[in-house]
């Protein structure tokens, strides 16, 4: 009899929860959308007229008319033969200028003259993989759908539309296709913890397969700072090429097992690590270059770490600390970081 009355107690209880948090869903919908915004790209097409480029979504940055959304949706938009058309909630719309863009995270910020509510920024640092995911876009132009899931994974890195990969980027399963790139990715606080950018699919025709991923916001956060005032932003470089220590490399590299660190196998000439003395590999069978184990005292176990550190903590003329191995033995090397070559 107890048993049962534990099972009826347990079971009222999940559905509580499960009710709390559908109310949760709800409450963030309702207060978020008017902040979100459908984005169109028209062009002028052989016979004159306008025509749709590309569709997407974005979201309301500041209370200045500035709104964030994907590099890749605006790519196209070169002179005044373009248009950016903002859609709301609401039905109305507005023309929106190309302010600022940086395809090294993929963002690019457009401004209308209308004031709309912003969205809060949270923290990407302190996301975990289980944690709430809630996407809002426009996908297949169905616009502004919710959709839910979790953080599938978080630290990844990923390929863009330049030579560099992205950093810490998120992964979720919540459902993401085509249009809702640019939208945020919201946590269970209704708070902007990444922006929508790509899906990864088996199909020719990209579709959700619950591997979504968004841009860190705390990546946007330091880069919107100056691509909102038209200031292209430059990243940290070290000019080094270098190989993960997997089970193979520390082999070559005679290194003892699960050793962690990052491997140098060439310098760009006169690059920033070359000038402050860090050597690369000069041994064609096996490795005997420089192995980064810290940069100002943050561990470097991969190449995603090292990139992530430089993207989010430093600027081009920093002066960082690396510490390295060299012929078995730890020592400390200050660098001047350059900036990216374009």
């Amino acid at each position: 009899m107890i048993n049962k009355k534990i099972k009826i107690t347990f079971i009222f209880l999940l559905l509580f929860l499960f009710s709390c948090k559908e109310n949760n869903y709800q409450l963030i919908y309702e207060e978020k959308i008017p902040s979100v915004v459908e984005i169109t790209v028209y062009g002028k097409n052989m016979f004159g007229s306008l025509s749709k480029l590309s569709s997407g979504s974005g979201f309301v940055w500041d209370n200045n008319g500035y709104i964030l959304t994907n590099y890749h949706l605006v790519i196209d938009v070169k002179d005044s033969n373009y248009r950016i058309i903002v859609r709301t909630y609401n039905n109305d719309e507005f023309e929106a200028e190309l302010i600022g863009k940086d395809p090294y995270s993929d963002l690019a910020v457009i401004k209308i003259n209308q004031n709309l509510p912003k969205l809060d920024l949270g923290d990407s640092n302190i996301v975990s993989p289980g944690d709430d995911a809630i996407a809002i876009g426009s996908p297949f132009g169905q616009s502004f759908t919710m959709t839910t899931g979790i953080i599938s994974a978080i630290g990844r890195t990923l390929n863009g539309l330049t030579y560099y990969k992205i950093p810490l980027v998120i992964q979720t399963d919540a459902a993401i296709n085509p249009g809702n790139s640019g939208g945020p990715l919201l946590n269970s606080k209704g708070e902007v913890i990444g922006i929508n950018t790509q899906i990864k699919s088996n199909s020719n025709s990209p579709q959700n397969s619950g591997v979504g991923f968004a841009v860190p916001i705390n990546l946007a956060k330091k880069v919107v700072e100056n691509i909102k005032y038209g200031i292209e932003h430059e990243y940290s470089y070290l000019g080094i090429e270098a190989l993960n220590l997997d089970y193979e490399i520390r082999i070559r590299a005679d290194v003892e097992d699960n050793f962690k660190g990052l491997l140098i196998t060439n310098l760009e000439i006169n690059g920033p690590a070359e000038k402050a003395g860090i050597k690369g590999n000069s041994n064609i069978g096996n490795y005997d270059g420089d192995i980064i184990t810290k940069i100002d005292n943050f561990e470097v176990s991969s190449f995603e770490d090292l990139i992530a550190y430089l993207a989010l903590n430093t600027s081009p003329g920093d002066i960082v600390k690396i510490e390295l191995v060299r012929d078995y033995k730890y020592r400390e090397v200050n660098v001047t970081l350059g900036a990216r070559p374009k």
